[in-house]
């Protein structure tokens, strides 16, 4: 019996070591991830406010915002499918480059709104995210099973916002935005959760890195639809 109870204890110690070891690779993985995510988005808020102050750059943005929407697509859709080929290097570049395109994109639109409104929204953008992906990493709850339905809404949502781009009722624009805030909330604990998982099961280190970028351009799509339906929501144009 003794004999029998030792043994329980170093399969339980191994187990206590294995799952520390799990947590301290998931922590270190999305550590990683946050921080690509803050370099996108101080690139892209650096590339924003520079072209406001440079005509040229906006005269060129304004005259070419399906260019840079398409490119910015093919970006996502290039390092998506592409990443089992390319070398983490080229995903990092493809971020860079993306986050600079996006930065052209919003230029014209802090010229749109009041500073204080771009203030706030941000604020409040920074706390919605801040809190569902503390939930995300934090909560017993398996949110895997949110995949779905979360994807069918999204389908859902972008479908409502083309139609609404031809009706132009303004009152179903408030409605979507609100929406696209709760939406994007819950994918940001949906991803954060999908994210430590990945950090944990995963020890190569290319592969880490790989995913440590796209998972930053995961949530930076978060991050920056909550803070885009949060300024149609609340912000005052000039």
């Amino acid at each position: 019996m003794m004999q029998g109870m030792e043994e329980q204890q170093i399969i339980d110690i191994a187990k206590g070591q294995d799952a520390a070891a799990s947590y301290a690779l998931a922590r270190t993985f999305i550590n990683k991830v946050y921080a690509w995510m803050a370099l996108t988005l101080l690139i892209t808020a650096g590339v924003a406010v520079y072209s406001t102050g440079h005509d040229e750059m906006l005269a060129w943005t304004l005259q070419h915002p399906l260019l840079l929407c398409l490119g910015t697509l093919g970006i996502i859709v290039a390092m998506s499918l592409g990443a089992r080929a390319m070398s983490p290097g080229a995903l990092a570049v493809l971020l860079i480059v993306f986050s600079v395109a996006e930065g052209m994109l919003f230029g014209p639109l802090l010229l749109c709104y009041t500073q204080q409104s771009l203030g706030v929204a941000f604020a409040c953008a920074a706390g919605a995210f801040g809190a569902t992906s503390l939930y995300g990493a934090f909560t017993t709850r398996n949110l895997s099973v949110w995949g779905r339905t979360l994807f069918m809404l999204l389908i859902g949502l972008l479908l409502c916002l083309v139609i609404n781009v031809f009706w132009g009722n303004g009152t179903f624009d408030l409605v979507l935005s609100f929406f696209g805030v709760i939406l994007f909330s819950a994918l940001t604990a949906y991803d954060t959760q999908k994210l430590l998982a990945m950090g944990a099961g995963v020890a190569d280190g290319t592969l880490r890195s790989k995913a440590a970028v796209l998972g930053a351009l995961t949530l930076y799509l978060d991050f920056i639809n909550i803070f885009l339906f949060l300024l149609r929501l609340m912000g005052d144009r000039r």
